[in-house]
């Protein structure tokens, strides 16, 4: 005799609730590294093709993109991913560069041996990628980077500084996808991560604080130089 099987409804949400997360980080990740380009309408049939998934959860996904600004809402017109502005870039730049020193601050004095030894292991594989002769895998550069920087402010005791941080961070390397179609404006990111790895070592605060933001600095300089070109194109 054939068994019946019966799924209770939670089961339908805890799989609707994994493919509108899967949707939500497929598309974020898109939005952030440039893939999904600014202001491009996101239509669901388009979506569903390009990521396998159905319409509900896309739809889910795009709601909460909405709340991290990732996606602009246009009513009953749908929506499309939130333009860059110079501005934006000004003001994510400096938001950016008080969260990391205020998270710095928290973190250098409090951080024990196992912090310690994370942030070691997360400067040993950024190192051995910007030293390396080898072309640069940038999806893997960017892992790294993250690592790095979320290593070093990991002891801080305020979870909603590193909360925001977190979501201030994502949007920065939104606009640092610009700066590297700047080539011209000469930069060293590899001295700027060791001068950043040994002062926090040496539990130096001020001295971090200083690199960090003139580290954050230069790659918004570098993104309103890039916005600037984009400007100037569109209007000749």
């Amino acid at each position: 005799m054939q068994q019946t099987i019966l799924l209770s409804p939670d089961a339908f949400d805890a799989s609707d609730k994994t493919l509108a997360e899967k949707a939500y980080r497929l598309l974020r990740e898109d939005i952030v590294a440039g893939r999904l380009a600014p202001g491009l309408k996101l239509k669901i049939d388009m979506l569903r093709d390009r990521y396998g998934l159905g319409a509900g959860p896309l739809r889910e996904a795009l709601a909460r993109l909405s709340g991290d600004h990732l996606v602009t809402l246009l009513g009953q017109r749908g929506c499309v991913v939130a333009p860059l502005s110079a501005q934006d870039a000004r003001e994510i730049g400096e938001l950016r560069k008080q969260l990391e020193a205020e998270a710095i601050a928290q973190s250098l004095p409090r951080g024990d041996r196992a912090w310690e030894e994370r942030l070691i292991s997360a400067w040993y594989r950024l190192e051995r990628m910007e030293r390396s002769a080898e072309p640069r895998d940038l999806t893997e550069w960017e892992g790294l980077n993250t690592e790095f920087h979320e290593a070093l402010v990991g002891a801080a005791h305020s979870v909603w500084l590193l909360r925001i941080r977190a979501m201030m961070y994502k949007h920065h390397e939104r606009y640092r996808q610009l700066s590297r179609s700047r080539p011209a404006l000469s930069r060293d990111v590899h001295d700027e991560h060791r001068a950043l790895f040994d002062s926090a070592m040496d539990r130096n605060v001020p001295r971090a604080i200083e690199v960090s933001c003139a580290h954050i600095q230069r790659t918004t300089d570098r993104v309103l130089a890039a916005l600037e070109v984009a400007q100037q194109r569109s209007e000749s």
